[in-house]
């Protein structure tokens, strides 16, 4: 990397947010000690599209898939690219649902990943649901 971590990450996710607005991609990133878990929703072609760019990346040397499968709605559905950085270990303390994902990724199981996820999920659901209703 050529900049410092926090200008890279906004760097890329302002370029990623640009890109998923044009492709109807959403989803999320989430940063941990030594890995990056990324959700992504959409079309397949476009999912798939992203998949490839993010394989194309020279700042990532290694990719798991930890799950991949048609979903019935999306987790991020108004989120071009959400993003929690979790390297300070505050949330993992206060929400042990999201050690698995902080802690090791290969012991990740398709049902502690959407767990960890959902949970960001379901506060983001909150916010819209308070702001629908303050709209009142």
């Amino acid at each position: 990397m050529s900049r410092p971590l926090s200008a890279e990450i906004e760097r890329s996710l302002a370029r990623v947010r640009r890109i998923n607005r044009r492709s109807g991609v959403t989803g999320a990133l989430f940063l941990a000690d030594q890995h990056i878990v990324q959700v992504l929703e959409g079309d397949p072609g476009p999912v798939l599209d992203t998949v490839y760019c993010v394989l194309t990346d020279p700042r990532l040397n290694t990719l798991e898939a930890i799950f991949q499968e048609p979903a019935e709605e999306r987790l991020f559905p108004n989120c071009l690219m959400f993003f929690r950085d979790l390297t300070d270990g505050v949330d993992a303390a206060l929400n042990p649902v999201l050690k698995p994902l902080l802690e090791n990724t290969s012991d990740l199981t398709r049902t502690s990943a959407l767990e960890a996820v959902e949970h960001y999920s379901s506060e983001l659901l909150e916010g819209r649901l308070t702001n629908t209703m303050l709209m009142i």
